[in-house]
């Protein structure tokens, strides 16, 4: 087991440095993947509705995930919606398949069955 040591002295001016340069660096390069999946996604305005059905989007949700805050990475927002729209559709497939008659189900009767007599 791991133990974590505190330590109750103040950062000193090297440490506060190389944290707010490790948190620059980390939100450059938040932001330079997002304008890259912002570029990829606009992208998708090229395909036509049915290519964009059948990874669950519409044309509408592309437009909206690209008209949020520039900073944000509307890739996350298009995959969360797709993915809602895949459960919507197979719940929906599944009450339809609940509320049909279970004709299927019912048995044969026992002379109907193939090589019922062996």
């Amino acid at each position: 087991m791991a133990t974590i040591e505190l330590s109750t002295r103040p950062a000193s001016a090297g440490e506060r440095l190389q944290h707010l340069a490790g948190m620059a660096v980390a939100r450059v390069a938040a932001a330079w993947r997002a304008m890259q999946n912002r570029r990829a996604v606009a992208k998708l305005l090229e395909w036509d509705a049915r290519s964009l059905r059948d990874i669950g989007l519409t044309p509408s949700d592309v437009r909206s995930a690209l008209a949020g805050p520039i900073a944000d990475d509307p890739s996350a927002r298009l995959a969360c919606m797709s993915s809602e729209r895949r459960a919507a559709i197979k719940a929906a497939a599944c009450e339809e398949i609940a509320a049909r008659p279970a004709t299927w189900s019912r048995a044969l009767p026992r002379n109907s069955y193939p090589f019922a007599d062996l």
